[in-house]
């Protein structure tokens, strides 16, 4: 009897979709993508090819966070954008896009109002816009192992087809900045203060790569 290939997991970033669907609520660029996801899995054939996770792109940028006890905290968190390719039932290769690091949950504007009947005053939320919110945060403890596991795990990942990208906000060392020109080994041994450093450095983080790869768009956490 032949065996049926199983299907592997297939990553997704569907995060956006429940943080909007637990508030009711419908996040129409999430559905489409859930969309494309679900085709892909239906058509998805294991009996023909393996399933690549391909990495594209990895981003580190420093977010300004707020603690406890209402400080400012910088923190270094990392994103990446990844191709999932397959092979469908007739051998044509498939792909869809993602991204991890990140996802958006909406926000929230409360009000109240005054029951005439009771006196109570009764909240009343409005849908007020969405934040992003990153969930990979790197240390110096934990930054090369978590990098490393996620370009491990990733099958059809190599490195050298991997762009290292840094994006700085303006900054008392300069204007902010987005950067393409890491090496794999700065990406992932330097601190957000190096890499910043590294990228505002005259030719590039490696001295003599072509400034043209810099830019000075503006940088969006």
């Amino acid at each position: 009897m032949a065996t049926v290939a199983t299907k592997p997991e297939i990553p997704f970033n569907e995060r956006t979709l429940q943080a909007f669907s637990k508030e009711g609520l419908e996040a129409p660029s999430a559905y489409g993508i859930k969309r494309r996801h679900d085709m892909f899995r239906a058509k998805y054939k294991p009996a023909n090819g393996p399933l690549q996770v391909i990495i594209r792109q990895m981003v580190r940028q420093p977010v300004i966070t707020i603690d406890e006890k209402g400080n400012a905290v910088k923190k270094d968190y990392l994103t990446y954008s990844f191709d999932v390719i397959a092979k469908d039932w007739l051998g044509n290769e498939m792909r869809v896009p993602d991204v991890e690091g990140y996802y958006t949950k909406p926000k929230f504007h409360t009000t109240t109002r005054l029951n005439p009947e009771t006196g109570d005053h009764i909240e009343e939320k409005r849908h007020n816009g969405s934040i992003k919110v990153y969930d990979i945060e790197l240390t110096e403890k934990n930054r090369k192992k978590i990098i490393e596991d996620i370009i491990n795990k990733s099958t059809g990942t190599i490195i050298d087809g991997i762009t290292f990208y840094g994006k700085f906000p303006d900054s008392p060392l300069g204007k902010g900045f987005r950067c393409n020109l890491y090496t794999y080994d700065q990406f992932i041994n330097s601190s957000i203060e190096e890499l910043e450093k590294l990228g505002r450095k005259e030719g590039g983080p490696q001295g003599n790569a072509p400034y043209q790869g810099k830019d000075a768009k503006p940088y969006i956490h």
